[in-house]
């Protein structure tokens, strides 16, 4: 079971440094646009949001409009992020399991994204949307983040991520790159779920966790398997030839989302859930290749 304790900021905060600190290389970037002022400088106001850090509140033009007014800086209608976490029952297979790898991921990129002066929502999900966590940007209010995604729990059935990404759409309506953590097993395939995101405006990426045991289907002869989402069991007879195919299959899978993920330019990570976490956290990060060592 995925805790965040006392250490998890000062692990995150490692991490950081260990990739370079810089957001822009990560699965949080994107391109900034340039507004005028340059540097630091206030170019504008707009309506304050959830979330928003109160010190940077115009109270000159607050008091004047009688509705509270955030200063606006250079890049900042960039800078909404947001996260779509998978909590449908299959996250919870592989050792460790994929929904605690998933979690980790989000939380370091809440972590990163507060301390980049940038605003995060998550939303979690599973046949639709189950739980959100409003859009965050106070540091000093991470650890209501870490507590939402310590406290969410496999449930659902099968994955729909076509109807999360629609009711999502509806609740976060500040455009800005969507992190999709998921293994993607979804009986509608993930593509739909996708197309939606990028049609309303938005910027996805991908982030697929799989067991690498779901890669090599080992187990051959009379077998029961049994379908963790829908509930239903199946008597089947495995022969080589048949976990041969399986396997090609598989990889075809894995190449199906690389593909869909370069032909529309959405970055795209896919990792193994047995994989050491700190190296996929740096991968995260932006750094690809990094040996570090956490305590």
């Amino acid at each position: 079971m995925t805790t965040f304790d006392s250490q998890t900021l000062k692990r995150f905060h490692f991490l950081s440094l260990s990739a370079g600190g810089r957001a822009d290389r990560s699965l949080l970037a994107r391109p900034r646009k340039k507004l005028p002022g340059g540097g630091t400088e206030a170019t504008g106001l707009r309506d304050y949001a959830p979330g928003d850090d109160y010190r940077y509140i115009d109270w000159t033009w607050t008091a004047r409009r009688d509705e509270l007014l955030t200063k606006v800086f250079e890049g900042e209608e960039d800078r909404s992020i947001y996260v779509l976490l998978d909590c449908s029952p299959s996250m919870g297979l592989g050792r460790p399991a994929k929904f605690d790898l998933a979690r980790r991921i989000a939380a370091l990129l809440g972590y990163a994204a507060v301390t980049n002066l940038m605003q995060i929502g998550v939303a979690a999900f599973s046949g639709g949307v189950v739980a959100r966590h409003p859009p965050l940007r106070d540091r000093a209010r991470f650890g209501r983040l870490l507590r939402f995604l310590e406290g969410l729990s496999l449930q659902g059935t099968q994955t729909d991520l076509a109807r999360a990404a629609e009711s999502f759409s509806r609740s976060y309506q500040r455009h800005g790159p969507v992190v999709v953590i998921s293994d993607l097993y979804a009986p509608g395939g993930f593509r739909r779920g996708l197309d939606v995101l990028l049609h309303r405006g938005y910027e996805p990426r991908v982030v697929q966790i799989y067991d690498p045991a779901e890669a090599k289907a080992e187990l051959l002869g009379d077998l029961e398997l049994h379908d963790v989402e829908a509930g239903r069991s199946r008597r089947v007879t495995v022969t080589e030839k048949a976990a041969r195919r399986y396997r090609e299959l598989f990889a075809e899978f894995q190449e199906s989302i690389r593909g869909y993920c370069a032909k529309y330019g959405m970055a795209c990570m896919q990792a193994a859930c047995d994989t050491p976490e700190d190296e996929v956290l740096l991968r995260v990060l932006g750094r690809e290749k990094a040996s570090v060592g956490i305590t």
